[in-house]
């Protein structure tokens, strides 16, 4: 699930994917940016979306969304939910 303090603006399925890829890239580099993940559900009203991914790189994306804290410039927080 991802949080918006400010009330900032809220991105789409297409732009939360890339959200998601752009942490990895981040933190991980292009083999974190490889990484197989797909968005099963993405609900905008609640920012709250399924993800799967290979369990080999379940901690590469558990740690690269909960480490990411700006998008477009205003800070954001993702919770994992389990």
């Amino acid at each position: 699930r991802r949080e918006l303090p400010d009330g900032g603006a809220r991105p789409n399925a297409a732009q939360f994917k890339q959200l998601v890829v752009s942490a990895l890239r981040e933190l991980h580099g292009e083999v974190g940016a490889a990484l197989p993940v797909d968005v099963l559900t993405y609900e905008e009203k609640t920012l709250t979306a399924i993800l799967r991914v290979i369990s080999s790189g379940l901690v590469k994306l558990w740690s690269a969304l909960t480490l990411l804290g700006f998008y477009q410039s205003r800070r954001c927080a993702f919770r994992v939910l389990q």
